[in-house]
Parts: C-alpha cells; sequence; structure tokens
C-alpha cells in the first residue's frame, strides 16, 4: 500500500515540475529571449539611423532578416532542433550548390568600414550569446544540470578550498604522528 503511494507522489511531483516548467519557466526564457533579440535588432536600426550602414545596404536587409526570423520562429529553436539542424548542415556541405550564410554575412561585413564592422562584429557576438543562453535556459536538461551544479557547489559537495587542504593535511600529519608513536610504545612491549 505504501509504494502506491509513494509512486502516485513521486508522479504528482514529476507533473507539478513538468506544469511549472512548461507553463512558468519556459514562456519566460521565450520571452527573455525575444526581448532580447529585439533589443538587438534596435541596435541595428540605430547604426542605421547613425549613418553607420545604409538601410538599403544588402548587409543590413541580411542582418534585419536573420533577427526578424528568429523573433518570429524562437518557440521552434530547441537544443534538439540545434542538433538536427547541425546534422543537416553537415549533410548540405557535401551537396553541389551549398551556400554558407555565416561566411556570407562576414563577407558583407567586411566590406563595410571599420566602425560599422567593430559595431556589426559586436552585435553578432551578442545574438551567438543570447542564442547559447536560450539553448541552455530552454532545456530542461541542462536546466536540470545547472540547478544540480549550483545546489551542489552551495552545499560544498566535491569542492576542495585551500583552507579544507591544509586543514585536513594538519590533521592527517598528525594522525600519523599519534599512530607512530603508539607503534613505538606497542613495539617494546
Amino acid at each position: 500500500m505504501q509504494n502506491s503511494i509513494y509512486l502516485l507522489s513521486w508522479v504528482a511531483g514529476l507533473c507539478a515540475v513538468w506544469f511549472l516548467w512548461s507553463l512558468g519557466i519556459k514562456p519566460l526564457v521565450l520571452d527573455l529571449f525575444r526581448e532580447r533579440l529585439f533589443e538587438l535588432r534596435f541596435q541595428l536600426f540605430r547604426l542605421g539611423m547613425n549613418g553607420e550602414i545604409d538601410f538599403s545596404n544588402d548587409t543590413y536587409r541580411t542582418l534585419e532578416t536573420l533577427l526578424c526570423g528568429l523573433i518570429r520562429f524562437s518557440h521552434r529553436v530547441t537544443f534538439l532542433t540545434f542538433i538536427f539542424s547541425l546534422v543537416e548542415q553537415e549533410k548540405a556541405k557535401k551537396e553541389k550548390g551549398y551556400a554558407d550564410l555565416g561566411q556570407q554575412i562576414a563577407l558583407k561585413i567586411s566590406r563595410l568600414d571599420p566602425d560599422a564592422q567593430t559595431n556589426l562584429k559586436a552585435l553578432l557576438t551578442n545574438l551567438r550569446s543570447a542564442i547559447v543562453l536560450y539553448l541552455v535556459f530552454s532545456s530542461v536538461l541542462f536546466m536540470t544540470l545547472i540547478f544540480v551544479y549550483n545546489v551542489r557547489r552551495l552545499v560544498g559537495f566535491g569542492t576542495k578550498t585551500d583552507d579544507t587542504h591544509e586543514i585536513s593535511s594538519v590533521v592527517e600529519r598528525e594522525a600519523y604522528r599519534a599512530e607512530y608513536l603508539r607503534g613505538l610504545r606497542v613495539a617494546p612491549a
């Protein structure tokens, strides 16, 4: 009887965690990711407003399309779809008409003036970090690993600081010395 109660409580707990995840945490992470993408798109727009890059420039249009596509379809971006897209990209590289979008964007950016290049490279770096953070925080597996790691670090399991090493070495030396002295007393008797 108690085994079925324990099983039922485990199932209820897992359902509650899944409910909290799917209706609370994951939509929040998605909203934060989209908000970051809107900020990056606005930075790109400001570069156009300041005259660093022309609105009709192909580089501007490509980056704007990339950011708008990520905003629109960010709910489809998961760690699993990322892995599948990497596999498909490797398959596509072997085909005849393959064009690497990342290299095309880098080539387009390299044709701009140095200030615009620096700003656009910083924007792309921020975009990559936002995507990586979203992939990590939208995955149940990674969130569980991060939670376990932080709890482990908070509790102190598996971490040895220099102070504990010094204290343990002193205790070990004293224990060996006491055992040695005890062994000397036992030997003559």
